[in-house]
């Protein structure tokens, strides 16, 4: 069920919410004035063409970003560019900042990256899952903490974590946003679940749904038998978290492209859960009078890590850290965080948050490092045939052939 991914021509389109998003490019023009902060001037290197290795790319002094302007090509989640929350929405209004986005779905981003066209692209977004093996790809380039000091106030288990950290002050993206996944249900027309074995009950035979991605399907069925995703050996991968799978897929009534349409579909009655579960959904499902529960499976869960990643060839990288900055400083990433039910990875944005947003950021632990982040599992991809664990190829074969079962 992937998508073609080659890129569509940027343009303008009507913009839709997440909840119906399937993809499509949307422009949003910026007029107003010009920021200090670290934005810019396009960058007048010629573009990279990707190739395997990893690829640092220009890393720019703090010095050589002092004005806003021109466009930014962006890839991300839907709802990731802020323009429906007020203090994002100025921000844009004010960086002179030309935005070009189109949304993610279920793309194969190595591909998307390396496709025709790919030079036109400064930033994407990226899980933590990934960061490592897009790195190696060449599709992601250096950060450095002087480009966006917010990192500096980054909690020390993502600070410090060679996930993100390729070296003292640099990283391979900015993480900005973080949380949980699990099992969505809409409470009271189903009974209460409260595990990833309460989702193989014959009562959800054809009634289950869930993201038609190998990364997160994967980790679902590692942590259902409690495995690590972080470090799952190949003997693992096709023996219990394979099987797991093959359990789950005669549940499957649905596999969707979007984390949206999953949304939808769950909303709308045609499935009764939903694996990958997200918290955003209960605010989401406030929205149209729908009190949807999130639960965290007593086997255990694993959590997610969104960054924002440069390409090598970005043209107009001083925007892109622009925009990262801007995801990291409290004023307009504690209201963009609270709009996607998303936690902070830097503690001044939840402190703000926790101020500006208390229902939103009251869904979390007061104490994100021992309340949540060392509650949570973390899914790394490898690319090494050769590793000691299991590749991400290796991941998407097993999952294609569980997708293909009738």
């Amino acid at each position: 069920m992937e998508r073609d991914n080659q890129r569509p021509p940027l343009g303008v389109v009507t913009r839709r919410r997440f909840l119906y998003i399937a993809g499509g490019v949307v422009t949003v023009s910026a007029t107003g004035g010009l920021l200090a902060a670290c934005a810019g001037n396009e960058s007048t290197a010629a573009p990279a063409t990707p190739g395997g290795g990893a690829s640092v790319g220009p890393v720019m002094s703090p010095e050589a970003c002092t004005d806003v302007g021109g466009d930014l090509n962006l890839f991300t989640w839907a709802g990731y560019e802020g323009t429906d929350v007020p203090a994002m929405k100025q921000w844009w209004d004010q960086s002179g900042i030309n935005l070009n986005v189109k949304f993610l779905g279920n793309e194969n981003m190595v591909t998307f990256m390396k496709a025709p066209g790919h030079e036109s692209w400064d930033a994407n977004t990226v899980n933590q899952g990934d960061n490592q093996a897009y790195f190696q790809e060449g599709i992601m380039s250096e950060i450095t903490v002087d480009e966006v000091p917010e990192m500096a106030g980054m909690y020390a288990g993502i600070k410090d974590n060679p996930i993100f950290k390729i070296r003292d002050g640099v990283y391979n993206a900015v993480p900005w946003t973080m949380g949980p996944l699990g099992i969505n249900y809409i409470k009271g027309k189903i009974d209460p679940v409260t595990s990833y074995d309460d989702v193989l009950d014959p009562r959800f035979e054809n009634r289950v749904g869930c993201f038609d991605d190998a990364l997160n399907m994967i980790s679902t069925a590692a942590c259902a038998v409690s495995l690590d995703p972080g470090v799952l050996t190949r003997e693992q991968l096709n023996g219990p978290v394979k099987d797991w799978l093959v359990a789950l897929r005669p549940q499957l009534k649905l596999i969707s492209p979007s984390l949206g349409d999953q949304l939808t579909t769950l909303v709308s009655g045609d499935v009764d859960l939903q694996l990958v579960g997200l918290i955003w959904n209960i605010l989401q499902g406030k929205q149209q009078n729908v009190d949807v529960a999130f639960v965290y499976p007593s086997e255990g869960t694993y959590g997610f890590v969104d960054c924002i990643a440069v390409t090598p060839w970005a043209p107009n990288r001083c925007a892109a850290l622009a925009y990262a900055r801007a995801c990291m400083t409290p004023e307009t990433a504690a209201p963009l965080n609270a709009s996607i039910a998303g936690l902070s990875t830097a503690d001044a944005v939840n402190v703000k948050m926790k101020e500006t947003n208390p229902e939103e950021r009251g869904v979390y632990p007061d104490d994100v490092e021992q309340g949540f982040m060392s509650q949570m599992k973390w899914n790394v991809s490898y690319t090494d045939p050769n590793g000691p664990y299991a590749t991400k190829d290796e991941w998407t074969q097993v999952w294609a052939d569980v997708k293909a079962l009738v």
